[in-house]
């Protein structure tokens, strides 16, 4: 039998009580360190539940082979250079972007990006050799879907799909910067640019509304042609130009479409035999027709007209087997032809080889995981959503000069009722401590009734006004202040008063020069409480402000609405609000402990 001694008894309680201690600790401090931690998280993983961090989505948006290797680039900003021979990765990079598209030229990788401009990428060895901001103002990034650009000799056009953006901008690789910025408003605005293509000197947009015509050399849409198919407006997710013919990869199939008619010419669709009506892709090789579409691979013999459907084409990501069951369908969004193999990119990452002579998926291979999303931009966009500095500014004006009021008044009421007897001085403090048993809510409508009928006899403003909101939060707070403070000055020896009272002192001296003093910690720390309590009110201010006056908790809460329910700007706005109140408690600490603690001992 282990015997413990006294000592190593009293020692095993306090590591026990000190563990209990920090696992208390960290239960209190989780909430706030959850809400730093969700502040940086995706608001569809917020949505979903998901705990851990998302991954940019790395589908296969664009492919080019060039000296026997194949480049495949991602939606997240990365590049994969394939060895066409062993049909391994030999280089890997990302420039961890969001909605990224790109342009590949016999040196360079154009690498278009909503939130971290344009890159430029060396072939040879896919390192970073030139970075451009496009010089927007008023764009908010976060909301740019999807962007598209394409080359042709020693110039780039670019656009963004955002709404009420509609602009192409110019770029000059000789003269390495951006030369013009065409305006394409037109008759279908507001339009958003998800295609493009050169067309003689002229530029074809094609939107979620139809195709727009841009003569170059005037700078602006000479012709805007809404594509129709059926009774319903079609997306154009493609344009391809073949034998003099447009070819129009869009949400209700493939369009041939007459510029000068100013018509569909003809329509491929499922009613024509393809896999699905929503063509992403189209490609020609040879006597094939390529429809990538969003639920497989549809080829067309234009000899013949017959059409082959492939809809398995991937094996699972959560699979390492190859077996032919394992086969599951994808969305398209890139081909290319290399020898007599198409190779497939789709949303999921993965790669396909099809055997053009079989017909039938070959290889397949899948592209590294997206970088993880850390959303700092939450931070930036939660300033776009609504108006977070106003709400800041209001916050501190009202809890601040609430704070003052505050202490003022009960500062010098508590040393009355601590020091001084008189008539009714035991009942105005039973009073003042009876205010603080009735639940605040109960004051809402008679405040609020209070508020309309004094406009309505002065004419004078109060509600949605800081002096309204300010005059409330002080009659609430002063009452409190002043039961709070009347015992640290009740603390206070009389002998010292006594003294300074000897020594000529007046009784507004003695306070101001006796009491005051020794009652700072105490007054310290009822300011910082009236004042935290006032920056996390949220039922007054949301009935008694307006749109001028609204503070923090109001604006936080308008993150979530009919119209949007953004928790991760949420959670951005809870911490930047958490961070003043976190500087004003460290700042005060020491007081705040010594006004706790103050008569705790006696002597």
């Amino acid at each position: 039998m282990i015997k413990i001694t006294h000592y190593m008894r009293q020692r095993i309680i306090k590591r026990i009580i000190d563990v209990v201690m920090i696992i208390f600790l960290v239960i209190t401090l989780f909430p706030i360190f959850w809400m730093v931690y969700s502040s940086f998280k995706d608001n569809t993983d917020i949505l979903s539940g998901r705990i851990l961090l998302s991954r940019a989505e790395n589908a296969g948006v664009e492919m080019a082979a060039d000296r026997g290797f194949i480049y495949v680039c991602g939606a997240d900003g990365a590049v994969s250079k394939i060895d066409k021979t062993s049909r391994k990765i030999v280089k890997h990079v990302s420039v961890k972007s969001m909605a990224t598209s790109f342009a590949l030229d016999d040196e360079y990788i154009w690498v278009v990006t909503g939130d971290k401009g344009m890159k430029q990428l060396r072939k040879s060895d896919l390192k970073k050799v030139g970075s451009f901001s496009y010089h927007l103002k008023d764009i908010n990034v976060s909301k740019i879907a999807s962007s598209v650009v394409i080359k042709e000799g020693g110039k780039l056009w670019l656009s963004l799909e955002l709404r009420d953006f509609e602009k192409v901008l110019e770029f000059d690789t000789s003269k390495q910067k951006f030369t013009s910025v065409i305006d394409i408003q037109n008759e279908l605005s507001p339009f958003q640019v998800v295609s493009m293509a050169k067309y003689g000197n002229d530029l074809l947009l094609g939107g979620d509304k139809g195709l727009l015509v841009v003569d170059l050399d005037k700078g602006k849409v000479v012709s805007a042609y809404p594509i129709m198919v059926g009774s319903i407006t079609a997306k154009v997710w493609d344009i391809k130009l073949h034998d003099g013919k447009i070819y129009l990869g869009t949400s209700s199939g493939a369009v041939i479409f007459d510029l000068k008619k100013a018509r569909n010419s003809k329509v491929y669709s499922s009613a024509s035999g393809l896999i699905s009506d929503h063509v992403n892709k189209i490609m020609f090789h040879g006597k094939y027709m390529f429809f990538g579409t969003n639920r497989g691979l549809s080829i067309m013999d234009v000899s013949t007209g017959s059409i082959q459907n492939l809809d398995k084409l991937f094996i699972p990501i959560s699979s390492g087997k190859t077996s032919k069951e394992k086969l599951t369908s994808g969305a398209i969004l890139s081909l290319i032809v290399d020898g007599s193999t198409l190779m497939l990119g789709t949303t999921a990452g993965r790669i396909s080889y099809i055997d053009l002579g079989k017909g039938i998926p070959s290889d397949w291979f899948q592209l590294p995981l997206g970088h993880v999303l850390v959303k700092w931009r939450n931070y930036i966009d939660m300033w776009y959503n609504i108006n977070f500095g106003l709400y800041l500014r209001n916050s501190f004006i009202i809890c601040g000069i609430t704070m003052l009021l505050a202490m003022v008044f009960a500062t010098t009421a508590a040393y009355a009722f601590s020091r001084f007897r008189f008539p009714g001085s035991n009942l105005a403090s039973n009073l003042i401590l009876a205010t603080q048993m009735i639940p605040a809510i109960m004051y809402l409508i008679p405040i609020y009734i209070m508020f309309v009928k004094i406009t309505l006899i002065t004419g004078l403003p109060v509600k949605g006004t800081f002096f309204g909101i300010i005059l409330i939060y002080s009659a609430f707070f002063i009452p409190f202040s002043i039961w709070i403070l009347r015992g640290f000055f009740a603390a206070i020896p009389v002998e010292l008063e006594e003294a300074a009272k000897i020594d000529g002192c007046s009784p507004l001296q003695v306070f101001w020069y006796i009491a005051l003093p020794l009652a700072v910690p105490g007054i310290i720390a009822t300011g910082v409480y009236v004042f935290l309590t006032a920056w996390d009110e949220l039922m007054f201010a949301w009935v008694l402000t307006n749109a001028e006056t609204l503070t923090i908790p109001v604006g936080i809460r308008l993150f979530v609405g009919n119209y949007q329910n953004r928790f991760d700007l949420m959670m951005a706005a809870a911490t930047v609000a958490t961070i003043p109140v976190m500087v004003l408690f460290f700042m005060l600490q020491k007081y705040i402990v010594k006004g706790l603690t103050a008569g705790a001992v006696k002597g």
